[in-house]
């Protein structure tokens, strides 16, 4: 693994974390953890010996948005320097996106701005009873524009209408009746959440998990049903010749546990 200034990373038992580690700030983003979020979830996402990761917060936020010294950098950038700074934020949410890993958020504190589409791109998203919401950019005359992809693609559209048009901060129930989040309780009921989600990914064919995953996005990318045919009839075929596939197959009608779980 790379060295990282702003993340913790831990691995063990094929469980990777990775926590943002600047509490001092409630873990606001700037260039440098932007680029070490994006370098962290391409090079977890290659490794075979890891089944899941999971992405929180240290201290007493999961992350609140943009940091200060970055967004008073960014008021005197020119048109093209936004844009610029605004492709690498971009490609921070697309490697978590497209990590071929199953990723689970854990969200405690506060949870504002950007932190929104971190929340977004990952595959679960378990939430602390208290834990705050906002899309506090209309608040500044910006717009949610570079997570806002990402959070119509989780969050049902009416309520992240309602969220970013008004900007008003919303709780951990509303994150759950929108779908941004899959879970709410309190710390111990989320880290609970947390492990047996992590428990069903390692109870899984690594492999397949990998592929569904992969398959989840790209059925939703195309309204094409010829495309759709011929995408899931090539995955499932090659899936039952898979060395996995057969051994899982093997397994069940055997009466006994794949491989990867002995």
């Amino acid at each position: 693994m790379s060295s990282y200034a702003t993340l913790k990373i831990e691995v063990a038992e094929r469980l990777a974390t990775v926590s943002m580690n600047r509490p001092e700030v409630r873990n606001a983003f700037h260039p440098t953890m932007i680029r070490e979020l994006t370098l962290a979830f391409r090079e977890l996402g290659s490794r075979k010996d890891i089944a899941a990761i999971v992405l929180k917060g240290e201290g007493k936020s999961f992350c609140s948005g943009a940091d200060l010294g970055y967004m008073k950098a960014m008021a005197a950038f020119s048109f093209d320097e936004n844009a610029s700074d605004s492709e690498q934020l971009f490609e921070m949410f697309w490697a978590i996106r497209e990590c071929p890993l199953p990723v689970i958020a854990r969200l405690h504190g506060h949870v504002m701005g950007g932190a929104l589409g971190l929340a977004a791109v990952c595959d679960l998203a378990a939430a602390v009873e208290g834990t705050q919401f906002c899309f506090s950019e209309v608040r500044l005359g910006l717009a949610p524009a570079v997570i806002s992809p990402f959070v119509l693609e989780r969050m049902a559209s009416a309520h992240a209408r309602r969220y970013m048009l008004t900007g008003e901060i919303f709780g951990a129930g509303e994150a759950f009746d929108s779908g941004l989040a899959q879970f709410v309780g309190d710390e111990a009921s989320v880290d609970a959440f947390v492990l047996k989600a992590v428990a069903a990914f390692k109870f899984n064919g690594p492999e397949a998990v990998r592929a569904t995953k992969a398959l989840i996005r790209a059925v939703g990318e195309t309204s094409d049903w010829t495309k759709r045919k011929s995408m899931t009839t090539q995955v499932i075929a090659e899936r039952r010749v898979s060395e996995e596939g057969q051994e899982g197959l093997r397994g069940f009608l055997e009466k006994r546990e794949p491989k990867w779980r002995a």
